[in-house]
Order: structure tokens, then sequence, then C-alpha cells
């Protein structure tokens, strides 16, 4: 037998050549095994059933083969070894061992539609035959050769080769008495003998940086405790809920005493805290999915299917989770199916093919495009959103660069990635059919018609879109001298104009407050009692606009620096009075809006919004009715430098209103105009309505009314 496909780690099918087979000697039916280990001079076969030990000859170069005795028949063994320096230990074979995965599920995977690759690919702590040890299956379907390294096999590609399971294009091993301590890479030979060093695309933990290394993980290792929430979220109607989003990168939310990001059981008491304090919905993860560049926040993904163990394991992240819902908060997370980083230990030109990624690369950011045109591409991205969503209790995912997946990363492309549109629905539905109340948010920034329309209507699926204009148009506002508002404030009123179109998330992001864009506080006009006042009044409006809403960390606070990943939030400067009043601020309009039915019943805006006046560009006072069955809510925004005392208000019903929110109180650091007394409607027309209130309103703020008989 030519063993030098052996030797040189050449062989798709190591499991033909190594273990125990039994085969035709002189005519006689006999039990052999063959064993490559270059460490021992010695190797024995050691029958489990009695004990009995069978010497292999060696062949030299670390090859032993022989026959057993006079048996004919297979049966349970493990091997004892004599190293060169006479060191002896013991140790199963892996090639003892069959793989025991559905046959009919390989051939799904690259065939059809499958979301469950995950629990088939990658690695896993089981136990077969009574032998605890962890199974690695790759899907390389164009390599030579695939082969697990690790201290466990002194990283020799010779030791562990992984057999290809027939034309399914992956390649299986199970390695006896490995744990989840053991890193791990794939080392993969091509057809033109290149040998590649990569991590495993489907694993679940990664090892310290660079993040190259893999390691095993046992997903049944976490006991959940959220059980109530998971069930209070059943049968409710996002469109109508309350969502306030708080985004969060964690690695710099807030350092610990000696400087470091909070681990992942640190946030599990601070931030959940923090998050249920200020009265938010949601939080939203950003730089969870493994990566290895800190710079990139996290967008640049080589774990797609693990999160990020820069602060702490994947049992840790769960707990975090877990402790958000204890505490009736969802979780969202950024995910990035739209690219990939071209680090060479990662996805790119996995088997010595462009197996992952297409032709050509995005044009920014210079990184890599998913081939959507291939199944088992697609099955991979599916894969990973429903092993976050289901092993991972993620309430929702925001997907990330939409705009760039619909147009093959260049915006100015007339036509359209088709391939990535239908990528996109398939997972709606997916999405929708096995999680029909968790959350699917897109980040488009494109003017693609029916984002959040349902599949079977031609749409995209998703439930909610950014609406990134809104934050544009609403900044730039902002920034507007107030000699010049009354002409720039159709910049503040557009978004109404269009709100109708798709269901919206109004965020103010991470992606405004890096960059040199400056921090949200410096990008208000005037001075700085001014721009404190302005980010109240902006908040007011954002929140009672509708649409979800987002806000990113610090711009609670007033952070005054822009955000840099290497640094933590500016939490010192809650020693002033106007940043601690527009935390307050904060939490308190937090509270407003989800406790505020009118505010968030968003599912047909037709019936929940009303005009009073947005186009004063005088007064700079703008003026509109949120309400439901139940609520009639009157939302008054001045962005002008003065108060405006006796003011008149059209409103549609008589009766009386009683203030029940202004941004101008002294508690915030405001000036103190508030409307204490209630005020009684008069039957006189006003603003194209039947009745109008007089009321004070507050320069730079806002004041919101409800109607209370």
């Amino acid at each position: 037998m030519d063993f030098q496909n052996l030797k040189l780690g050449d062989d798709s099918y190591p499991n033909m050549t190594l273990g125990m087979h039994v085969e035709d000697n002189d005519n006689k039916e006999r039990a052999t095994v063959r064993v490559f280990c270059p460490d021992a001079k010695e190797v024995m076969v050691v029958n489990k059933n009695n004990q009995r030990a069978y010497p292999l000859p060696s062949l030299g170069e670390g090859i032993f083969y022989g026959s057993l005795g006079k048996c004919k028949n297979k049966f349970p063994y493990y091997l004892r070894f004599i190293g060169h320096n006479n060191t002896t230990w013991e140790g199963e074979d892996p090639y003892a061992f069959s793989d025991p995965v559905d046959k009919n599920v390989l051939k799904t995977f690259r065939d059809e539609e499958y979301i469950y690759s995950a629990d088939i690919l990658g690695s896993r702590l089981i136990q077969i035959d009574d032998v605890n040890g962890c199974i690695f299956r790759v899907f390389a379907p164009n390599a030579k050769r695939v082969s697990v390294i690790g201290d466990f096999n002194n990283w020799d590609g010779r030791r562990h080769m992984l057999t290809k399971l027939s034309d399914s294009g992956i390649f299986s091993i199970f390695v006896p008495n490995l744990t989840a301590n053991d890193l791990y890479q794939y080392e993969i030979k091509t057809h033109n003998n290149e040998l590649l060093y990569k991590a495993d695309p489907y694993a679940k933990h990664f090892g310290d940086k660079p993040k190259k290394h893999s390691l095993p993980y046992d997903p049944f290792s976490y006991v959940w405790n959220d059980f109530d929430y998971l069930k209070s979220t059943e049968n409710v109607n996002n469109r109508n809920k309350p969502i306030n989003i708080y985004e969060v990168h964690i690695g710099s939310w807030r350092f610990d005493n000696n400087g470091n990001a909070l681990s992942y059981m640190e946030l599990a008491n601070q931030l959940v805290n923090y998050v249920r304090d200020m009265n938010y919905t949601h939080v939203e993860f950003i730089g969870i999915l493994e990566h290895p560049f800190d710079g990139s926040w996290g967008y640049q993904v080589t774990g797609f299917f693990a999160p990020t163990s820069r602060y702490g394991t994947p049992d840790e992240f769960k707990h975090l989770v877990d402790c958000f819902h204890q505490n009736g908060i969802g979780v969202i997370l950024d995910w990035v199916p739209g690219h990939f980083p071209k680090d060479a230990f990662g996805l790119e030109f996995f088997d010595g093919t462009k197996l992952y990624e297409r032709e050509g690369e995005h044009p920014e950011w210079g990184t890599l495009l998913f081939d959507y045109y291939k199944r088992e591409v697609k099955n991979f991205l599916l894969s990973s959103a429903y092993m976050w969503l289901n092993e991972f209790h993620i309430d929702g995912l925001r997907v990330d660069a939409v705009a760039s997946m619909l147009y093959g990363g260049n915006l100015s492309n007339t036509h359209p990635d088709m391939t990535a549109a239908t990528f996109l629905q398939e997972l709606n539905k997916m999405v929708r059919h096995i999680f029909p109340f968790k959350l699917m948010i897109a980040e488009d920034s494109s003017t693609w018609g029916g984002v959040t329309v349902p599949v079977e209507y031609g749409g995209l699926g998703f439930d909610f879109k950014w609406d990134l204009g809104f934050m544009h148009d609403t900044l730039n506002f902002m920034k507007t001298e107030y000699d010049y508002r009354g002409e720039a404030l159709n910049k503040m009123t557009f978004s109404f104009n269009y709100m109708y179109n798709e269901h919206y998330l109004l965020p103010i992001s991470h992606d405004e407050v890096v960059h040199c864009k400056s921090p949200l506080i410096y990008k208000m006009c005037g001075d700085f009692w001014q721009k404190f006042a302005n980010v109240r009044a902006l908040f007011a409006l954002m929140y009672t606009h509708p649409g979800k809403k987002l806000l990113f960390m610090g711009s609670e606070i007033g952070q005054t620096q822009e955000w840099i990943e290497k640094n933590q939030l500016t939490w010192d400067l809650l020693k002033y009075p106007e940043h601690q009043g527009l935390q307050r601020y904060c939490r308190d309009l937090n509270y407003l809006y989800k406790t505020t039915p009118a505010l968030y019943h968003d599912e047909n805006i037709g019936e929940t919004f009303d005009w009073i006046n947005g186009d004063n560009k005088e007064s700079l006072v703008v003026s509109y009715i949120r309400r439901t069955f139940e609520e009639e809510i009157i939302v008054v925004v001045n962005f002008s430098l003065h108060p405006h005392m006796g003011y008149n208000i059209g409103v549609a019903k008589s009766g009386t209103y009683r203030e029940i929110f202004n941004s101008d109180k002294a508690e915030y650091c405001g000036s103190g105009v508030v409307n204490l007394n209630d005020i009684e409607s008069m039957p006189d027309s006003c603003q194209y309505k039947d009745n109008r209130i007089v009321l004070d309103i507050p320069p730079l703020g806002a004041t919101i009314l409800k109607k209370i008989d």
C-alpha cells in the first residue's frame, strides 16, 4: 500500500487508510490498524473489552501498520504509545469513530434553503461511543486536504486530517478528549499545494487577539432564566409598541478602575441597571460579532457565529442577554451580511477558491462581497441570523449597509443586485415564519421602495427602516443660525412628508459623532445654554415624531468629545448641572414615550398623526397631534430663541388640556417657562382646527399636553 499521500498530508479520505479495517491477508480476513504518529517509536492497539495489547510494526516515518493477531472482526480499542524519549501515553484513535451526521442533511446544505448549518458545521463538543471529544466539520469543497491543528497535535497538519463526506464538500473528524479550552485552526491544502491557515467560519468562540484561532463550544451549556420575558414578547404588534433603543459599543461605554473595558459579567450589572433606569426599552450592540480589528468597530466580521471574546465567553454573553431580559429590556445586534474583510485567516479564498466571495471588492471599504448567488453562502448567512435569534435569544437584528448590498457597494449603480434583494427576502421570510415577534431593522440609505413591505407583496420584508434622512436633515437644521432657521425650517419638517412611505426608525447613531463630525452637543447652534436647550428640543421632536427611536450612548449626557472606540464615555461630565439635567431629561422623556400609547402607535400614521402647524417661519413653532382612540396628545416645539407667551394653538377636540412634559423645566437646566395650570379650550377656529388653547411656549423648547377631559 502506498502511504505517500498520508506522509505528505495530501489525503482527502484518510479514514480509508487510517484506523481499523478488516482486510484479506493470505486469503484470510484479519482486523488491521494503521496509525500515523511521528512522535512515537512504538504503538500498541489495546482491546477495550479484554485489555489485550497488539504491537503494530513500524513502517518508518511515523507510520505503524499490522494485523491484530487472528482477530477477524473489529472491536473497540485505544492506542498506547512509547515516544522516542521512552515516555508513554495512551489515547483514542480519531479514525476509530464514524461521523454520526445525517447524510441527507449534507446534500440539503448545498441544494436547498437550510438555516441549521451551525448545527452541523463548526466544532461541537459531543460524545461518540461513550468517548468525549469534539467533532469538526468544515465546508471546503475545492480543498485537496483539510486538517485541524492545535497544541493537541503540535500544530502538525498530518496528524488530524479530515475526511471528505461523499460529494457534500464537507470534511469531518472526531478528535477524542478535546475540551472547550483547546485552540484550533484549519490547515487547508489547495490543489496548488498552498497551505492556508483558517479560522473556523462556523466557530462560536474565538481565542484572544488576533482572533484567528477558534475554540470548541457546547451550545447547551448555558441555562436560561428569561422564560417570562420571552413569553411576554409573543403576540405583540411591534409597530404599535414602544421601541426606544440605546445604541452601545460596549468596549467604550465604561472602563473599570484599571482602565479596561467592562466584561460581559460586569456589564450584566452596570449596563443593565443603567439602561433600565434610563427607561430604554431596548439596547443595540455594535461590535459583538467577532472581528480582528478594533478600529472596524465590529463591522468587518470574521466570526459570524461568535460573540467577541474581548469581553468574555459565549456563555457570559448569554448571561448578559439573560439579565437584560429579566429586566424587561430587549437586545438587538448589529449584523453585517454585506461584506467581510480580507484577513488571510478569514473567509477570503477559503479553500483556495472564491468560496464565499464574488469577483471584485467593495469600492469604498476594500472588503469582499458575499456571493448571494450561491446557495451555501446564503445558507451560511441565514444560519448565522437564525442562531443569534434562537440560541442567543437575541430580540432583533439591525442589518447593516442594506443599500450597499442592494447596489453592490456602489450607490451610483443603476442596476441593483437582485441576488442580494432575493437573499434579504429569504432572510425576512425565515424570521417572520420562525420568529414572528422579533425585529428586523434595515440600515438603508437607498431609495429602494418597499423595504418594510411584506415579501408576499413584493417588498424586502423588514419591520423598520432607519430614517437616515431624518438624522441628517434635522441635524443640519439644528446647526443653522437662528436668523436663518425660518428658511431652513423645511429641513426639520421634511421627514414628516414621507413618513407614510415606510415604517421608520429615527436614529441619532454613532455614525454622526465620529470622524471629525463632532459630538452631538457641538452640532447645536448657539452658546452653552442654547446648545443644551437645542438638544432637548430636538429630542422632544424626535420622541413625538412617528417612528421608533435610537440614541447612541453619550448623547444622553451631552458628551463633549467625539466617539473614539479606544476611550470610554466622559462620565465625569455628570458633575456639571447641565449634563446632569440632560441625562435626567432623557430619562424622563424615555418614560413619557414608553408610557404614552399615542406616541408609539405607528402602524397607521394617517390615523395617529395630525398637523397643527409646521410651516410658521416667523415663530419657528412646530405643532402637531398624536392620538389613539383613548388619547389626544398635543406637541408644541419652539426652535427660536424667544419664548412665546400666550400663544394660540389649534386643537381638534374641546376640553381640558394639561401639560405633561416640558423641556424647559429648571430641573433640566431650562429657563422655567412652563404651564402649571390646566388649560381649557375655546370654541374658536385656529390653524384649521375647531378649537384653540392658549399657552406659554419656552424658548428652544417643547411643551407636551394631554387632553384630560
